[in-house]
């Protein structure tokens, strides 16, 4: 990347923070406005339906895939012999055969 490109990207750039700003503070006018006027309606909860986790069942099937695999891969980083200065590889040796 030459002078005048470098230059032209940091323009280019320059000139879009300073539309997305000026587009923010247009529509922030009435931000505050809109925020108070959303209503709070509880959603759907599982005292309300205990019986969702159970009724669907392949919802539970993938957490429980989920939880499974990340397991194991937590497990496999944890007993995982890395590379590096601190790991010594041991030669194999056969039966019978001297060194």
């Amino acid at each position: 990347m030459n002078f005048q490109e470098a230059r032209f990207f940091e323009v280019f750039t320059a000139l879009a923070v300073v539309l997305l700003v000026f587009i923010l503070v247009i529509f922030s006018m009435n931000l505050a406005e809109f925020f108070s006027s959303i209503g709070y309606r509880p959603s759907l909860t599982l005292e309300k339906f205990p019986s969702f986790i159970w009724t669907y069942r392949g919802l539970d099937m993938l957490a429980q895939v989920f939880t499974l695999l990340a397991t194991a891969l937590g497990v496999v980083a944890l007993l995982r012999e890395d590379e590096g200065p601190g790991v010594e590889e041991e030669p194999a040796v056969e039966v019978g055969e001297e060194g």
